[in-house]
């Protein structure tokens, strides 16, 4: 996981924001090198299994949980698959800014709604919701590679890398995620995804750091 390894490799004793932390799975794996951890989650049944991961979980809307007056500023702001959910997204990124040290980073991944899979559809006249993944029917936002980075610049950001990762088989094809096929399946998404990363890539994970 690409978020999970731009965190680990700032090193240890961090102070980290985790936004949409549901159940505390990314928590747990970055806990280690966290001094101080704090998040913040919608779904209370979820924020109740990651408690005893954070120093400061805070259950709540996202905006009004952000609100609140933390400890201390942030090394890193995790929101993984966060902004698409919401309506504004620039409200959210502009109160992020301002919670970051001068040297913090802002680590978040968005899904690629230019994905040949939603080209195809739309070539065929198919736009149809689903329970996960591209068009997971709770999005209220759809980006590509670009108008991501437009909205960062636009929310007061300065780009520092955008990478891709590569379409989970299992989900667009479900027969080529068994075996025999899913190891091959999975080298070749991975290859497409890095060749040709605003066709093949399934979500970018963006570094930014404050204008």
């Amino acid at each position: 996981m690409l978020l999970l390894e731009k965190v680990l490799a700032r090193g240890t004793g961090l102070a980290v924001l985790d936004l949409g932390f549901g159940a505390g799975l990314f928590a747990r794996r970055i806990r280690p090198a966290c001094r101080y951890l704090a998040g913040v989650e919608l779904d209370p049944e979820a924020a109740n299994e990651a408690v005893p991961f954070f120093d400061e979980p805070v259950t709540g809307d996202l905006l009004e949980g952000i609100s609140r007056p933390w400890k201390e500023p942030f090394d890193v702001i995790v929101a993984g698959d966060v902004l698409e959910h919401l309506p504004r997204p620039e409200v959210l990124l502009d109160s992020l800014r301002r919670l970051l040290k001068p040297d913090g980073v802002l680590l978040l991944s968005l899904p690629n709604v230019a994905n040949v899979t939603v080209r195809l559809g739309l070539l065929f006249g198919r736009f149809h919701y689903a329970p996960r993944g591209i068009l997971d029917r709770t999005h209220l936002r759809f980006f590509t590679r670009a108008t991501g980075r437009a909205l960062l610049e636009e929310s007061g950001y300065r780009v520092l890398s955008v990478d891709t990762t590569a379409m989970p088989i299992e989900l667009a094809f479900p027969a080529l995620g068994r075996p025999p096929f899913v190891g091959l399946a999975r080298a070749a998404s991975l290859v497409s995804a890095r060749l040709w990363p605003t066709l093949f890539g399934y979500q970018f994970v963006y570094e930014a750091r404050p204008a």
